[in-house]
């Protein structure tokens, strides 16, 4: 079951990859960023299942993204067995058919 608090997360697609930090908030919001996209979104967990809809967008020059794309939302779906780590599979609905895969791990909180 994943909980509230700072994660470090790494994403890939066959595009690209690239590491970020997101903060999943009590009140089912998540926020983020990496060094040329912001993240906003909403997270939502069901037992050990949890699903996390993201909007990102480039907010500083940079190479391209994952996807390609300045501007995306995605869909993340996975399970979390210990709370401290989370593995996941999604995808961008601008582009459904390339597959994000991604791991988040609890680090320490502000």
């Amino acid at each position: 079951m994943l909980i509230e608090g700072n994660y470090s997360v790494c994403f890939q697609t066959p595009i690209g990859e690239g590491v970020g930090v997101v903060k999943l908030h009590p009140n089912g919001q998540i926020s983020g960023r990496d060094t040329t996209f912001s993240y906003t979104g909403n997270w939502k967990q069901d037992s050990k299942q949890f699903k996390i809809t993201v909007s990102a967008k480039r907010t500083e020059p940079g190479p391209p993204g994952v996807f390609g794309m300045d501007e995306l939302d995605i869909i993340v779906i996975g399970q979390s067995h210990d709370g401290v780590s989370a593995s996941c599979v999604g995808f961008a609905k601008q582009s459904p058919g390339l597959k994000l895969e991604v791991t988040l791990v609890r680090i320490g909180d502000d």
